[in-house]
């Protein structure tokens, strides 16, 4: 079948998705730990490497769609601390990519025995990094061990000159509850490196003196991943505990969640005594026996309809993706039930959703056959299906009363784009038609749609992509 089936088609399996297929769209790869999209597909992949300064194999690469290596995006093994859990870590393809082109990476650099934390900015030009520029570097004063250090980036469309990173508290769960430095913490920076003054513990700008203006949240062990709702904006993250839970959050503005006096829900290393104090965040949800929670996401697409506002968590342990169903709507700051949704492959970093609408998940880490997996209903995505749509943005994005909606065609194709609210209700039908091969843009006039988040689907004939869009007028 060389189709994604439409919205139709998709009811005659919505009732059911026991049947998957799972593919394995890149193979073989070396210490992977976290990948991003760009626009037009291509993923990027971060590699952890091994050892350290000079590291092996410590770098971004590049894939094509369909999986065919296209090129090393950035090498820094030549002054990468690989050793244990560091390494090249987290990536962030920049919502405004098709306009400014920027990636974000988070690495542990070590150059001739000075150590330190690093988010460099590269600019994207033919599949490569150039113009790095340091927007984070973190002097790492004393030894450390080499495990919870951290970690992975993210942006997300509301916020788009804004960058969140983790930093794990470094063995050390002291430093969680220290508000003078960022081990153990959710951070905040503007994409420049600066620090913004509306940051809960923002003092003077300086994070080396006072308290860390970046911080914003704390009381964290090791965080491994965090994500944004694309239904609300929240943030949520997976946090490994130490021996008896491990635990997801919703990360709330300068919100204490109690390592290492708690642990899930619970005084640390019991399974009995009810952590109580009123000054720490609680879990929305935790694990025991510890499946080392890793990648997270909240799934707003339709292939998999009844996941929809769902939460998403990886286990790296034992490679299960575990199904959260969120409570309390809008909020969804609860969680009502947790169960099993599949077994991908053990050592599980990352899980995302595609534009597909399907979830891939990366088996990575201390690895030398890291996989890049889709998953799908079985029958919606196989080897022959090649996309048409092969490029989608919404701009600016906060918008207004209007917008410019970019799509970019391999060939001719009928083309509906429609808005729906979060609950999926359709609101408005923005094109319906035939359209050249090419670079289209379409005028969103919004001016009768009330301030909020929405969908923007993008359908043709054998594709279908979900933007999230924001309307403040």
């Amino acid at each position: 079948m060389k189709k994604i089936l439409t919205f139709i088609l998709i009811s005659c399996f919505c009732n059911s998705y026991s049947q998957f297929s799972q593919t394995a769209i890149i193979s073989n790869l070396q210490s992977p730990v976290a990948f991003d999209w760009m626009p037009n597909g291509n993923y990027l992949i971060t590699l952890k490497g091994t050892g350290s300064s000079p590291s092996t194999n410590a770098k971004i690469q590049v894939y094509s769609s369909t999986g065919t290596f296209l090129n090393t995006f950035y090498d820094l093994s030549d002054s990468t601390n690989s050793d244990f859990e560091r390494g090249v870590l987290g990536i962030c393809v920049d919502p405004s990519f098709n306009n400014n082109h920027f990636v974000y990476v988070y690495y542990n650099h070590n150059y001739n025995g000075d150590e330190r934390i690093r988010i460099v900015k590269f600019t994207e030009s033919g599949n490569a990094g150039t113009n790095p520029q340091l927007i984070l570097d973190h002097d790492v004063l004393t030894a450390i061990p080499g495990n919870h250090v951290g970690g992975n980036l993210h942006m997300h469309a509301s916020e788009p000159d804004k960058l969140y990173f983790t930093i794990g508290e470094v063995a050390n769960s002291a430093n969680a509850q220290l508000l003078t430095n960022p081990y153990g913490k959710v951070l905040r920076i503007n994409t420049d490196g600066s620090i913004p003054i509306d940051n809960p513990f923002y003092d003077d700008g300086n994070p080396s003196t006072g308290t860390d203006d970046r911080i914003w949240s704390y009381g964290h062990r090791n965080p491994f991943d965090f994500c944004f709702s694309p239904v609300n904006d929240s943030l949520y993250n997976s946090e490994n505990g130490a021996s008896t839970w491990d635990e997801a959050n919703i990360v709330r503005k300068g919100a204490n969640y109690g390592w290492g006096s708690c642990e899930g829900n619970y005084i640390t290393g019991s399974t009995s005594t009810l952590c109580t104090n009123p000054n720490f965040t609680n879990p929305i949800t935790a694990w025991n026996p510890l499946p080392a929670v890793t990648g997270i996401m909240v799934y707003s697409g339709t292939v998999f309809p009844q996941l929809n506002t769902h939460l998403l968590v990886a286990g790296n342990n034992n490679g299960n993706i575990y199904n959260c169903t969120l409570g309390n709507p809008p909020a969804y700051n609860t969680v009502t039930s947790n169960v099993l949704w599949k077994n991908v492959s053990t050592m599980l970093t990352t899980i995302r959703q595609g534009t597909d609408g399907c979830v891939y998940a990366l088996k990575g880490g201390y690895t030398t056959t890291g996989t890049l997996f889709r998953v799908c209903p079985s029958g919606v995505y196989t080897e022959e299906y090649i996309p048409n749509l092969i490029e989608t943005e919404i701009f600016p994005n906060p918008s207004g009363a209007f917008a410019e909606i970019r799509f970019n065609l391999n060939k001719r194709d009928h083309v509906k784009i429609y808005l729906t609210d979060v609950t999926l209700r359709q609101v408005a039908v923005l094109l319906d038609a035939e359209q050249d091969a090419g670079i289209h843009t379409i005028d969103s006039d919004q001016s009768n749609i009330p301030n909020g988040t929405y969908f923007c689907h993008i359908q043709t004939a054998n594709d279908t992509r979900v933007l999230k869009m924001v309307i403040v007028k």
